[in-house]
């Protein structure tokens, strides 16, 4: 990870500022990409420049390197010198060591992580890729004209506002109405305002300087994860929704939102809402899968072959789970009905559209 999120701003800004770039008019049609992206392209996917010897020519070839060889003298025997290889050294424990000085590595083993989910596992993957396709990136790649670039939510209409992958998590309004759901509900959680910024959404850091405990990192990146999932989710609703035919840029955005030919307005206005309710519901839903998973085994209540959960530890413990979402009992909490013999834990799952903050 990189000692500072400034490196992440400044290249998810360059990056940004290539797609926004071939938005332009005097840019489309034409063959802008072709050098940047054939260097980027690995050695099998670019075609050789050299052309191809007749395999007859070869064969001719190797005939006549071989008879050179068998007419030369063999060179006198010279002693063998010691191996250079060390059979005491682990390649791989030395691979490890170069590994861990890596920029990024850190990153790289949350986004690997198991316990993710594979949605949100794909998003983060693609995130980091600067891969996402996003309004300005299906531009960039020739998918989208700059029209159908533009961010899709009903605050943005008029403004031509590019979709891009900051606009889109971080300064959209709708975004920030989400995200600062994420940063009250975390306040309420551990007592520490999260600062929202490309390092801390986008590229895993922490979400302040100050961590009451290790394990609540997880929970952070869980809860991160799920409300990026929820945005990216709803715009790409608000995208199915779209008219077909653009707004006119020039018309002022009150009376696009007024005007009654402006469907799109009226329909994206919950949008926000939208975003915050998956959020939601995509938080409860992972609390109660890893509950079923401290009181059963999901490879045999799943209904599905063992074999698709590999990778995924079936069980977790009562402490593991408590550490995870029942920090100051603000999500959860696990509790004990009072008068059971068999002295069952039941879960009390406390996150609503109302409580700890409100979901509005």
């Amino acid at each position: 990870m990189p000692a500072s999120g400034q490196s992440v701003v400044e290249s998810l800004q360059a990056i940004e500022a290539r797609w926004v770039a071939s938005m332009q008019p005097s840019s489309r049609g034409t063959a802008r990409l072709g050098s940047e992206v054939s260097a980027s392209l690995p050695a099998w996917m670019t075609p050789s420049q050299t052309p191809r010897v007749h395999w007859s020519d070869r064969q001719q070839q190797r005939q006549e390197q071989h008879q050179q060889q068998t007419q030369q003298q063999p060179a006198a025997q010279l002693p063998l010198e010691k191996a250079a290889a060390n059979d005491t050294i682990d390649v791989l424990e030395a691979c490890g060591s170069h590994a861990q000085q890596a920029q990024w590595q850190r990153t790289w083993e949350l986004a690997s992580a198991s316990y993710l989910d594979r949605q949100h596992r794909v998003l983060w993957w693609r995130l980091l890729h600067t891969s996402l396709m996003c309004g300005a990136y299906r531009a960039y790649i020739g998918r989208a004209t700059p029209a159908q670039a533009t961010c899709p939510f009903s605050c943005c209409i008029g403004l031509s506002q590019p979709q891009t992958i900051s606009h889109l998590f971080i300064t959209c309004p709708v975004a920030a109405t989400v995200t600062d759901w994420l940063c009250r509900l975390w306040q309420a959680m551990t007592g520490y305002l999260p600062v929202v910024s490309a390092a801390s959404l986008l590229a895993a850091d922490t979400p302040s300087e100050q961590l009451p405990s290790n394990e609540l990192l997880q929970t952070w990146h869980r809860l991160r994860l799920a409300v990026l999932h929820s945005i990216w989710a709803a715009s790409q609703i608000a995208q199915a929704s779209r008219p077909t035919q653009a707004p006119d840029a020039s018309e002022p955005v009150a009376t696009l939102v007024s005007s009654p030919s402006s469907q799109q307005a009226s329909f994206t206005s919950h949008h926000g809402h939208l975003a915050r309710q998956l959020a939601l519901k995509t938080i409860r839903a992972m609390i109660r899968n890893d509950w079923t998973k401290c009181n059963d085994d999901i490879r045999q209540i799943s209904g599905v072959c063992s074999s698709w959960l590999r990778g995924k530890d079936p069980n977790m413990t009562l402490a593991a789970f408590q550490s995870l979402w029942c920090y100051n009992g603000v999500l959860a909490s696990v509790t004990s009905p009072s008068g059971d013999v068999e002295n069952r834990l039941e879960l009390q799952l406390h996150l609503s559209a109302t409580c700890p903050v409100l979901l509005c």
